[in-house]
């Protein structure tokens, strides 16, 4: 991996929402909680692939500095995003963040463990 890559990538807080499957309604960012990659470890939230996951999984796509500038679907605790805003090159709309379990649909966060992942935006 190039020097270049190798420090983006570092800056990836490894919080697990991009296992997770996402849909965009309207100006909300669902999560499902429930539906995520094989790799996920719900346990730690984290990859189990991490350093391999671009190779092993087709659909793990690697976030862009593009990604992080215009990405609505990336929440604003990612670390690319944060990023991004510290540079002054957001740009993507702000979008409110739910979590659900499958089934659900709507805003479960209440009912996650507090100290997972992100709260609603």
């Amino acid at each position: 991996m190039r020097q270049a890559s190798a420090a983006w990538e570092a800056k990836c807080s490894r919080c697990g929402l991009c296992c997770h499957e996402k849909v965009i309604v309207g100006k909300t960012v669902m999560y499902d909680l429930d539906s995520y990659c094989e790799h996920y470890d719900p346990k730690t939230h984290q990859c189990k692939i991490y350093f391999e996951r671009l190779e092993e999984q087709s659909r793990c796509k690697r976030v862009s500095r593009f990604a992080a500038m215009f990405a609505s679907y990336l929440p604003e605790s990612c670390a690319y995003v944060q990023w991004a805003r510290s540079k002054h090159l957001r740009f993507a709309l702000r979008r409110k963040i739910e979590f659900s379990r499958s089934g659900d649909r709507g805003d479960s966060s209440e009912d996650d463990d507090p100290s997972s992942l992100i709260v609603t935006q």
